[in-house]
């Protein structure tokens, strides 16, 4: 399985993203906020409400910013961006105007521009983290060590802030994990962090494939956040990938009870169902994988991992029935390969046949397998043949009767017509010319014994087999 990597939705520290309001004004907040939102924003329908409110708060930065705020979520940027102006008037000392600029501006994707106005913050009110954090946020993509410069200029004004947590989460959002790693081990106490972003600590570690320090993590957060699910989801995929599959599966058992919110991915299921899988609950995991489609309608791979699984089960007929749907979906895109690994169910098929006439009949059906790949791949002509042939003899190994025996002519012609044979190629046309001569010989075909010895004789000079037939009178 290729290494899982989810980011947690949401700006970084998004709990800061609205400034608290006081008690006295956050119910006026929310009144003014549904108004100007139902508007959609129209400066003239709300007039009369804005009016009243900009009386009551003209000398509150942050009520009067959260006004302006109400303006940019309903995408009017101008009134968004005239009452901003209002904040800075009201309190020269706030940052909350220079903010909600930003705001406005990173909101129009002027990146720049938003990052001017963060800095500006911090001079205003050098204690108000926000601007650091937004600055920062702007800034990650472009300079993530200036980024992480302007938190750490945050610790020196507001030193119990957790910068080495948000320097940490903002490495890993811009994919360098391990210098995410190298900050977020800097943190004393993980569970001092809020619960997404020691989730990203956690995924990060996995993601470094360091799944002890995963589960550690992870499991912290289940004790503190007990309703953040998908905690459960680091430590099933981190024993899954340390082959601990019952702890795997314990924790997968949480992640689908869990009483938050989680969207759960085709991921979760595949890691679910084989740790299933590898503790004996075979039909658990095929419902378990049964459930991908929910998730990724558009997921081709699902009726392959519940043929494998009814595979696992030796339940034949039913993981016939999965791969036939699985190479249905797939359709132009299989490769040789995908139907290579058909054939291989019906090679186990015999292997673990009751009875005789049940094995020639699984074996049967891989050959015509590889017929089929035969025909419908130019490029792996010569791999399936040899593997029809050889399937073939094994149905009746009796090299008199010769069952084998046409198909191995039709791997020699191929391999002859090839402009360049490679050293396993010749090896293949060896094993073709020595069958089919052995066939005649016993037949008492001389003659066309001698032929096909005097070709093995020419890929296999030292043949004792060959040399004894061509002595023969």
């Amino acid at each position: 399985m290729k290494t899982m990597k989810y980011l947690v939705a949401g700006l970084l520290l998004a709990g800061l993203s609205v400034p608290a309001m006081a008690q006295t004004s956050q119910a006026d907040i929310d009144a003014i906020t549904k108004v100007i939102v139902d508007a959609k924003g129209d400066a003239i329908a709300t007039k009369d409400q804005v009016k009243a409110f900009k009386k009551t708060y003209k000398k509150d930065a942050t009520a009067i910013a959260a006004l302006g705020r109400a303006f940019l979520e309903a995408k009017n940027y101008q009134m968004a961006e005239e009452i901003a102006n209002l904040a800075i008037k009201a309190n020269g000392k706030s940052a909350e105007g220079y903010i909600l600029l930003g705001d406005i501006a990173s909101a129009q994707d002027d990146g720049g521009k938003a990052a001017g106005y963060y800095e500006q913050g911090t001079y205003y009110e050098p204690a108000n983290p926000t601007s650091y954090v937004r600055y920062a946020t702007v800034y990650q993509k472009v300079d993530p060590d200036g980024a992480v410069a302007m938190l750490e200029k945050l610790r020196t004004v507001k030193p119990d802030y957790p910068v080495d947590a948000a320097a940490g989460r903002m490495y890993s959002r811009n994919g360098l994990l391990k210098s995410a790693m190298s900050h977020y081990d800097k943190v004393a106490d993980p569970t001092t962090i809020e619960d997404y972003i020691l989730f990203d600590y956690a995924l990060t570690a996995y993601a470094l494939e360091e799944y002890d320090k995963a589960v550690s993590l992870a499991q912290k957060g289940i004790q503190k956040y007990p309703n953040y699910g998908s905690f459960n989801r680091v430590v099933l995929y981190a024993s899954d990938k340390q082959k601990n599959y019952p702890t795997a599966v314990e924790y997968g058992d949480k992640l689908f009870a869990a009483t938050d919110t989680v969207k759960y991915t085709a991921s979760d299921y595949t890691y679910y169902a084989d740790a299933l899988l590898n503790v004996g609950r075979i039909d658990d995991a095929i419902t378990a994988y049964k459930h991908i489609p929910e998730v990724d309608p558009e997921n081709k791979e699902v009726n392959k991992l519940i043929s494998d699984a009814y595979l696992k089960a030796k339940k034949f007929d039913e993981a016939v029935a999965a791969y036939e749907a699985y190479l249905a979906a797939k359709g132009e895109e299989c490769t040789y390969k995908e139907y290579d690994n058909f054939a291989d169910i019906y090679l186990e098929q015999s292997e673990a046949a009751a009875d005789e006439a049940a094995k020639k009949a699984a074996l049967q059906k891989a050959a015509d397998i590889y017929g089929t790949i035969a025909e419908k791949y130019d490029y792996a002509a010569v791999y399936a043949l040899f593997k029809q042939a050889n399937v073939f003899h094994a149905i009746n190994p009796d090299l008199k009767v010769g069952l084998a025996m046409p198909y191995y002519k039709k791997l020699a012609e191929k391999i002859e017509s090839l402009p360049e044979k490679t050293a396993a190629d010749l090896k293949k046309l060896g094993t073709a010319y020595q069958y089919l001569a052995v066939h005649y010989i016993q037949n008492d075909q001389v003659a066309d014994a001698k032929q096909w010895a005097a070709k093995l004789l020419e890929v296999r000079p030292d043949d004792e087999t060959a040399k004894q037939i061509m002595e023969l009178k």
